[in-house]
């Protein structure tokens, strides 16, 4: 953080607050001209995911500024030497104040953009049940496809991942049966994160399907279809499809929490991962979750199975 981090958060800062504008009378800043991550949605204003990581962005920026300031004084003259953060600073609190931030509609669902919701609606059954990815395109050109109510990936519907307590759950059910059925998963990143967030919704089968869709991209019968050989942020997915799904590894405020979700196929699913220098490994069985601290140099406090826990030496085993 000290070398690279604490610069790049109040940099980025420094750009999202560069590229927040006046529409009209709603006295709101928005940011214009984006595409966010569903990349058939072109040249779009006030996409969700965009505006929320940008308040974020910001929001921690000031956090940052704050904490340098007091607690690491010499950081902070390099930095505000290099990134003037007096000024950056009243921009960022100016943002965070004044930035649109999408809601949901009556229906409870996150608008992905300032118009995905009111584009034409079509029947999108023959292209989800595609063999290969981008069938729509054959019928439509991008900018059609501009005007219709499909995603080629996740895009909003990350954010209940990456901001999960910033929305109330009948918001991140109703927006995950909306946008589920309109997402073609034209790109490899996609399947991925739906499965993760299918597990978060209790959708253990369809969690797995998409699973193993997405294993399939580059281990089925159509590898080989990447120029590169293989789609190597899709390996990282199927990675996260397994410890953040299956697994119920999540972070939230800076705390830990394991609840698992099985597979119904699966008997026992086990990974390690290093928590704030502490290596744990967890195992997890149709009935039981065990997490042992193979470090075991520090306590590591955790959320297990919907429990508050202090994991030490011994290891705990929780019956699900």
């Amino acid at each position: 953080m000290e070398k690279y981090g604490y610069e790049l958060v109040m940099d980025t800062a420094i750009f999202w607050a560069s590229r927040l504008e006046k529409n009209g009378d709603d006295g709101k800043y928005h940011v214009n001209d984006v595409v966010g991550p569903d990349e058939y949605r072109e040249h779009v204003n006030d996409n969700a995911f965009t505006n929320y990581m940008a308040h974020w962005n910001m929001k921690k920026a000031m956090e940052y500024y704050h904490l340098l300031k007091e607690e690491k004084p010499e950081i902070f003259a390099r930095l505000d030497n290099k990134l003037n953060l007096e000024t950056a600073y009243a921009q960022w609190e100016d943002g965070c104040a004044n930035l649109f931030l999408p809601v949901q509609n009556a229906e409870n669902v996150l608008p992905q953009d300032d118009r995905y919701l009111s584009c034409r609606d079509i029947d999108l059954t023959k292209y989800r049940e595609q063999e290969h990815v981008g069938g729509i395109t054959r019928d439509y050109n991008l900018e059609q496809i501009n005007q219709i109510q499909v995603s080629k990936q996740a895009d909003c519907l990350v954010l209940f991942f990456l901001m999960e307590d910033a929305f109330p759950p009948e918001v991140k059910k109703a927006s995950w049966s909306y946008y589920e059925k309109r997402t073609l998963h034209d790109s490899s990143l996609s399947l991925s994160m739906h499965s993760v967030l299918a597990s978060d919704m209790g959708e253990k089968k369809l969690a797995y399907d998409l699973f193993k869709q997405a294993a399939m991209i580059d281990l089925g019968s159509f590898m080989g279809c990447s120029n590169a050989g293989i789609h190597a942020a899709s390996f990282g997915g199927v990675w996260e499809c397994v410890v953040y799904g299956f697994g119920g590894v999540h972070m939230l405020d800076g705390k830990l929490r394991v609840n698992p979700s099985l597979p119904e196929a699966w008997n026992k699913l086990s990974y390690t991962m290093i928590w704030k220098g502490q290596k744990l490994a967890v195992e997890v069985t149709k009935d039981t979750l065990r997490i042992e601290n193979l470090t075991g140099t520090s306590d590591v406090e955790l959320e297990a199975a919907g429990k508050a826990c202090v994991l030490g030496r011994d290891a705990l085993t929780i019956m699900l």
